[in-house]
């Protein structure tokens, strides 16, 4: 579908929890369940019913977030769900990993092609501090099943974050070399108290790419993808950066994003919502005419350099 500006929409986010089984300082560093009651979750035949809607009108990929989507029990029914829906082409997942190792197998008979794994360090101290007290040889171990079961390319995501975790960038880099492993950095973004309060922590991607001539620019073969990639010679994987704050990149966006509770979000910096709850009992055909209302208005850009403050932590929208 192509919405008021233009772009060619066809990527949908689904956030199917709010909760986590780690503590991320960037995330929800307090732990708190943000949503422990199940009712105020969509259910897997609600969010069937959305996705059919959209699929009608050209989302073609879905991506199931969270919170941590894998701490939810009726994950592998969403998926399952999803990949009956005509019209949808790929379905991936962001996690961190945790309980990976024991789902994957079950995830990918669901219907689950690809998967976006957070991994901000390869240091277990240092990944026990910034996720508030995870292992990280279970997240290591959810990759080595993904890569087993080929769930290819499997893409790591690093915030990278000033004097924490920027010492590492080229052991981080180095995963690339003999496996099908996208690399992937991420400039923190002022969404929840730590990056509102944390811009000096900002690492841009520029000067990352720049300190290292080795990389060598690779041309998009999708124009809506958030990520900037390079490769190198020799290595099996690549690396890509995505740069919300040094480089706006909403003229080519084409996804939308639909909270666990219900609301579609149409910009990750823009706290407009709509509640769709309400228009679930409507008609398939009214209901299908809300929908498309809602993709075509969404609008032109985020507010991140305009002193932007989240709504929502990024565990609320889906990361």
């Amino acid at each position: 579908m192509i919405d008021q500006y233009g772009r060619s929409i066809e990527y949908l986010r689904i956030s199917v929890t709010e909760n986590c089984n780690l503590k991320c300082i960037y995330c929800n560093p307090d732990g708190k369940l943000l949503c422990d009651k199940g009712a105020n979750y969509l259910s897997p035949v609600e969010i069937e019913k959305i996705v059919k809607a959209m699929a009608k009108i050209g989302i073609r990929k879905i991506r199931i977030t969270g919170g941590e989507p894998l701490v939810r029990p009726d994950v592998c029914e969403i998926i399952e769900r999803i990949a009956k829906v005509p019209g949808i082409e790929d379905i991936s997942m962001t996690t961190n990993g945790i309980n990976l190792d024991t789902m994957a197998e079950k995830l990918k008979a669901a219907g689950l092609n690809r998967l976006n794994i957070s991994l901000d360090t390869l240091k277990a101290d240092k990944f026990s501090y910034i996720t508030g007290g995870g292992d990280i040889t279970r997240t290591l171990r959810g990759i080595d099943k993904a890569l087993e079961l080929g769930l290819i390319p499997v893409k790591l995501n690093t915030v990278l974050i000033k004097d924490i975790n920027d010492d590492e960038i080229d052991d981080l880099i180095a995963l690339a070399k003999d496996k099908p492993i996208e690399v992937r950095f991420i400039e923190l973004m002022p969404i929840g108290f730590y990056g509102e309060k944390n811009k000096d922590k900002i690492m841009y991607s520029d000067e990352v790419i720049e300190a290292r001539p080795y990389l060598k620019f690779l041309k998009k073969t999708d124009k809506g993808a958030p990520a900037t990639y390079y490769g190198i010679d020799g290595y099996l994987g690549k690396v890509g950066f995505i740069s919300p704050m040094s480089h706006k990149f909403c003229g080519d966006c084409n996804r939308i994003r639909l909270t666990s509770d219900g609301k579609i979000r149409p910009c990750l910096g823009h706290n407009g919502e709509i509640d769709i709850r309400g228009f679930l009992d409507m008609p398939i055909e009214e209901f299908d005419e809300k929908i498309e209302e809602i993709i075509y208005s969404k609008p032109r850009g985020h507010n991140f350099e305009e002193g932007f403050s989240s709504s929502r932590k990024m565990s609320m929208i889906g990361g």
